[in-house]
């Protein structure tokens, strides 16, 4: 009976300890290692400390597991939690929004779903989790809070299959183009951004005058040497963003049924995340400078609320790669509310200086001290400003809007060219600013919200806009008549 107070399956344990490791004890050994070089002590303290630290760890993990129950009552989810101090949360149904399922190595081993349950006001985390529970206790507890009928458990082979009527229609991707998505990712910035995380925690332990070693190295190498080690640190980047890839997209299934869209993937962690229909509040098309060329692009959803997706910006991709032919049908078929638009609304060409100088300035500025101190070469400072000035360029001719009597798009780059497509009536916020540079030339920007993660708006701009094409926007949404 749901009514009773369940606990989560005991695996749920071993999920509380990974996370206090990631928490506590990495932080915990990485600032020994700095009270090493100051405090004289055995090494076996320091061994005895860390065991110390793993038994209480252990311990508060189990209690955690042990004092965490669930239950449903009347038409609320409640949860209790806390080893000391008791915490009471009480979710009604009706502000539910979803219930994802989602199988990692471990659940798959012991035969578990971790449920997560998203609500309107959730941001980028779930509203509540249950970490490990048997996968039809997920299915009994999706189908008391949805009311959707599950199955019995033989008849399901894939815990993290929305356990639904039919689906009115589904789409799956290939491994071809799969590996296409993977090789023209772009995801190479994720690394990065691990990599400096990663360099911030272990500083403490590198030696002193490491860096100053590598750098007095460095200097003295040629700077064809210099490239060849950049060249093979992007290499072996690019490598691993697309093994990310292939591990995140691997199965990607995506089913639409009445009222909601329910997309399946992963290939360690199988995933499945549910988008309500009157959740999503725009379509975002993006093509990176990979895929434009070749002629193909990613399909996001811009969703207010939810445990989204923190890799995806808080979107959620609706399809990793589409040929550009393809997405007009796809957008039709399981998103029958939005229409992306053939014809597309220019910038005036006196906007295109605008553009190629917010471009250059910067890198001018960047490459004039690097000029100065080795001239011998300038060939490749004046290559990269022509690189910029030619993104510049792109910018202007990229930039674009449509609008129709529901509808409003706007098309812009920064390095991927992006398209994102709203309803008038999902558009927060619309506003209209120029100033002195750009009145001089009759010009303006326009930029709209819409709502996004626990409330917080997300904005989309054009800049450098034609004063008549600004105020006919602005009028469009201000006086349109319903």
């Amino acid at each position: 009976m749901m009514s009773e107070a369940k606990r989560m399956h005991p695996a749920a344990t071993i999920f509380n300890f990974i996370a206090m490791i990631k928490d506590v004890l990495v932080p915990a050994v990485i600032g020994s290692f700095a009270l090493i070089r100051n405090i004289d002590a055995a090494p076996w303290v320091w061994v005895l400390v860390i065991l110390g630290l793993l038994l209480i760890m252990v311990a508060a993990s189990f209690l955690s597991w042990y004092r965490f129950t669930y239950r449903i009552e009347g038409d609320e989810l409640r949860i209790e939690s806390g080893i000391f101090i008791r915490k009471k949360r009480y979710i009604s149904k009706n502000r539910i929004q979803s219930i994802d399922l989602t199988a990692g190595v471990i659940h798959r081993l012991f035969g578990l779903v971790k449920v997560e349950v998203q609500t309107a006001g959730s941001d980028n985390s779930a509203e509540a989790g249950l970490k490990a529970v048997s996968r039809r206790q997920g299915e009994l507890l999706r189908e008391a809070l949805k009311g959707e009928k599950a199955e019995p458990a033989g008849k399901v082979e894939d815990p993290t299959e929305p356990v639904k009527p039919k689906a009115v229609t589904q789409r799956t991707i290939g491994w071809k183009r799969l590996l296409l998505a993977a090789t023209t990712s772009g995801g190479i910035g994720v690394f990065l951004s691990l990599f400096a995380v990663f360099g911030s925690q272990v500083n403490q332990i590198i030696p002193d005058g490491f860096f100053t070693n590598v750098y007095n190295w460095a200097v003295h190498l040629s700077i064809v040497i210099l490239l060849v080690l950049v060249l093979l640190v992007c290499v072996g980047i690019w490598l691993m963003a697309i093994a990310g890839t292939l591990l995140r997209y691997s199965y990607f299934t995506i089913r639409k049924y009445e009222n909601e869209l329910f997309i399946t993937r992963g290939l360690l962690e199988k995933k499945q995340v549910t988008v309500p229909l009157n959740r999503i509040q725009g379509i975002r098309i993006q093509e990176n400078i990979f895929r434009q060329p070749l002629g193909y692009a990613a399909v996001y959803a811009e969703v207010a609320g939810g445990a989204l997706d923190k890799n995806d910006d808080f979107s959620i991709a609706l399809f990793p790669l589409l040929k550009r032919t393809e997405i007009q049908s796809f957008v039709q078929e399981y998103l029958p509310g939005f229409q992306i638009e053939e014809e597309w609304e220019q910038l005036p060409v006196r906007s295109a200086r605008r553009f190629i100088l917010r471009s250059t300035l910067p890198v001018v500025a960047i490459a004039a001290p690097l000029l100065y101190f080795f001239p011998l070469y300038s060939w490749m400072a004046l290559i990269i400003i022509a690189a910029a000035a030619v993104l510049g360029y792109l910018r202007f001719k990229d930039a674009g809007f449509t609008i129709n009597e529901k509808q409003l798009s706007f098309r812009s780059r920064m390095l991927s060219r992006e398209i994102i497509v709203v309803d008038r009536k999902r558009i927060q916020s619309l506003s209209t600013s120029n100033h002195w540079f750009q009145r001089r030339k009759s010009l303006q920007t326009v930029y709209f919200s819409i709502a996004s993660h626990s409330g917080v708006g997300k904005s989309f701009l054009v800049k450098d806009m034609e004063n008549g094409d600004a105020e006919a926007i602005r009028d469009w949404y201000s006086f349109h008549s319903d």
